[in-house]
């Protein structure tokens, strides 16, 4: 058989065709591996505390005359409410008006001898020294009226504040002093509960990372506690036992007739997120790996590039680190970290046998506790 020139051309075409036109090897797609991660959050650690205490008084003051006498009014009983300024008790004010009256005859006098003495000086009739006595008897006159019109005053005893009269140590007709008892007022609309704290707990209140609640139970009212509020705390420790007092406040509550002098108990509750050497975490236990350098986690960063790639922009691109760790104890919420790591961190907890450091992962950062 005789093979043409066609013939030959259409059948090396092909081979021509394939050693022309080689093509170069496509790379394959980096395929990266999706991961579980637990973004941490620090550990609240909760305390409770209960101190004894006393109720006492917002307001509390024992109220005396001024000057002696015989009682003469009581206008109040105990446990009733008074008003400020309204008259609580008063002395017999015989003597009182007796002197106001001879007082106010002096001054009469003198102030009268004063007048005339004024218009003689001037002719010189008398003499300038007679006039300075008169004056100085217009003066003397004067102040003693003045002083009169106080003690008659001083024999009516007024409340100092709006509250209740808790204690009458006295009774009409009997002699008092100025320095005897005669009634105890009391403010008690709102009531303050003091307790002594030692010194290694009020170290602890005082930090700042600390929140604290603040409640008061009493035994006559079962599975009740109430709110208070801090007042104020001693900065000087007291010398005989080394505490520190401290006052709370609390509103008068309905249904209940809570007194001064009523024993209570103060509870403290404490919430924190930290311990002296910083925050404290809590991860499950499989997520802990060790090997001789000690004990560590891997934790996944997020790489920037991830935040506009529109492949990986849902799930997110990171990278797989090693951050060494120091554990303590484990109980229900799991292995607690005390250093290693921080708020925020996103620690893997699934596939660490095949995890290393630098290498590329696929994740999602929402993932919380």
């Amino acid at each position: 058989m005789k093979i043409t020139p066609l013939l030959l051309n259409l059948a090396l075409s092909p081979l021509l065709l394939s050693c022309g036109t080689e093509t170069e090897p496509v790379a394959p797609a980096e395929i990266l591996r999706p991961v579980r991660t637990l973004e941490v959050e620090p550990t609240v650690t909760k305390a409770t505390r209960e101190f004894p205490a006393v109720v006492d008084a917002a307001s509390s003051a024992n109220l005396s005359f001024r000057v002696s006498g015989i009682v003469n009014e009581m206008l109040f009983k105990e446990g009733e409410k008074v008003k400020k300024g309204e008259v609580i008790a008063k002395l017999d004010q015989t003597d009182a008006r007796i002197e106001l009256k001879s007082s106010q005859a002096s001054y009469e006098t003198a102030r009268s001898n004063f007048q005339r003495g004024k218009k003689l000086v001037g002719p010189g009739h008398i003499s300038q020294s007679d006039f300075d006595k008169l004056n100085a008897q217009y003066a003397t006159a004067e102040a003693q009226l003045a002083a009169t019109r106080q003690s008659l005053n001083y024999t009516v005893l007024h409340a100092s504040f709006d509250g209740r009269i808790a204690r009458r140590f006295v009774e009409r007709h009997e002699e008092v002093t100025p320095q005897t008892q005669i009634v105890t007022l009391q403010d008690i609309s709102t009531l303050t509960i003091q307790i002594n704290v030692p010194e290694s707990i009020m170290l602890r209140t005082r930090k700042k990372t600390q929140v604290h609640s603040y409640f008061v139970k009493f035994d006559a009212i079962a599975e009740q506690r109430f709110p208070l509020k801090l007042k104020e705390a001693a900065i000087s420790a007291d010398e005989e036992n080394q505490t520190y007092e401290v006052t709370f406040t609390m509103p008068r509550v309905k249904g209940y007739t809570i007194l001064p002098g009523i024993s209570a108990v103060v509870v403290i509750e404490t919430e924190s997120s930290a311990e002296d050497n910083g925050a404290i975490f809590h991860v499950p236990a499989s997520s802990v790996l060790e090997d001789m350098q000690g004990r560590y986690v891997y934790v996944v960063e997020a790489l920037a590039e991830s935040d506009t790639n529109p492949e990986t922009s849902k799930s997110g691109v990171g990278v797989i680190q090693r951050r060494t760790i120091t554990t303590g104890e484990l109980d229900a919420r799991g292995l607690l970290i005390s250093s290693g790591l921080k708020q925020g961190d996103h620690v893997l907890t699934a596939g660490m046998s095949q995890a290393q450091p630098d290498m590329k992962v696929r994740w999602n950062p929402g993932t919380k506790p």
